[in-house]
């Protein structure tokens, strides 16, 4: 049972990075009404903010079943926000990234469009 539940947080701390970079990119190709970098910003901006929202609920749930009974010190509630942090500025470090590369993409394949 041990393994399965390690297996589990393990598929949350995976899924709690990919969801939002995924979303950033589904996000920029959904607004398509946009100016394109209008949507680039939105679309780079989205996985750190979403990040930032569902850690907050991850860590505290976190820290209510490491500590059901109270915490004696403030270090891990630093820990939590500190990885909270680290985690948001990793996201939006990637999501412009990730919106640099589509925009390289898309300008290659609009050259080649027109090339033809």
């Amino acid at each position: 049972m041990q393994s399965l539940l390690a297996v589990w947080e393990f598929v949350l701390l995976i899924s709690i990075f990919a969801f939002p970079q995924l979303l950033g990119i589904l996000l920029y190709y959904r607004l398509t009404w946009a100016p394109w970098w209008l949507a680039a910003i939105v679309a780079a901006l989205a996985p750190a903010g979403l990040f930032f929202w569902l850690a907050r609920i991850i860590l505290a749930a976190g820290l209510r079943e490491a500590f059901p009974e109270g915490m004696r010190c403030g270090m891990p509630i630093v820990v939590a926000i500190m990885a909270l942090y680290a985690g948001t500025i990793i996201h939006f470090t990637l999501g412009v990234v990730t919106q640099a590369v589509l925009a390289a993409r898309r300008s290659t394949f609009h050259h080649e469009v027109h090339a033809n």
